[in-house]
């Protein structure tokens, strides 16, 4: 099996397997696992940013201590400025990529990119354990996760329908106008869905679809990140893990920009308890 098909039977495994994570893990283990997780997805991202394979543990030990150390004692109150921060990172990172469209960029130094590592991997991971704790966290998580998905899918199958204009060719010659524009479309569906659900009953249907298609926007700009590092890097896939996809970071790179984005969403609709 090889192609579309494999990597539908992929990630139908992986969708499945992180559901049951989400929805049946004590929130130790949730965020044991998830670690772990981040932790396979740091040595991959370290590995793309010139590091010899003994170079790279030091960069994940840091990584993941960060990412503890953030969740132990940053202030609870005054998370949303972490969240914030991580925001405009992956923020000026996108225009970084569309400002480079029609040319190739320059390689950016290894520092830079491994600093960029080390920020957004550790941040990700608080966000995620941070809305499963939530009160109704666990369906709050699988809604977010959910509309980085839909865009996804959505975008791929839409691009290789009616993709004419490219987003950004330079970065990832797959991704058009046509595919973020079917991605968005099955967002609001997928908005529209959630507004009936008692999960939004206190949401403005608006304010829903709003924080909906600013994540499904970021989660792009995730795509084309691990994409430019890639093509930084000289090599087609992140890993070999995960048949179809690659690497776990080529299966979670639109997550990465947005679940931070989706926990100041949620923290805006004032649904994150506390």
């Amino acid at each position: 099996m090889t192609g579309t098909p494999l990597r539908l039977l992929t990630g139908t495994i992986a969708g499945l397997v992180s559901l049951a994570v989400i929805l049946l893990a004590p929130e130790r283990i949730f965020a044991g696992l998830t670690l772990a997780l981040v932790g396979w997805a740091a040595v991959e991202w370290f590995r793309l940013c010139g590091l010899a394979p003994c170079q790279v543990w030091p960069w994940v030990v840091a990584t993941v201590a960060l990412a503890v150390g953030w969740q132990a004692l940053w202030p609870a109150d005054q998370l949303v400025w972490l969240m914030g921060a991580v925001a405009v990172t992956w923020l000026l990172l996108f225009a970084a990529q569309l400002r480079h469209r029609r040319e190739r960029p320059a390689n950016r130094p290894f520092w830079l990119r491994r600093l960029i590592g080390l920020t957004i991997l550790p941040l990700f991971w608080l966000a995620l354990v941070e809305v499963h704790s939530a009160p109704d966290g666990e369906w709050l998580l699988v809604f977010g996760i959910l509309v980085v998905v839909v865009a996804d899918s959505l975008a791929y199958f839409a691009g290789r329908a009616f993709g004419r204009r490219k987003l950004a060719p330079m970065i990832s010659p797959g991704k058009s106008i046509e595919g973020v524009v079917g991605g968005l479309a099955g967002v609001a569906v997928l908005a529209a869905i959630g507004a009936v659900l008692p999960l939004f009953a206190a949401t403005p249907s608006w304010l829903l679809a709003l924080w909906c298609a600013l994540v499904a926007l970021a989660s792009v700009g995730g795509d084309l990140e691990e994409s430019r590092l890639k093509r930084e890097a000289g090599a087609k896939d992140s890993g070999r893990v995960l048949p179809g996809h690659g690497g776990v970071l080529d299966r979670l790179d639109g997550q990465f920009a947005a679940l931070p984005l989706w926990w100041l969403g949620l923290w805006q609709m004032q649904l994150l308890g506390g």
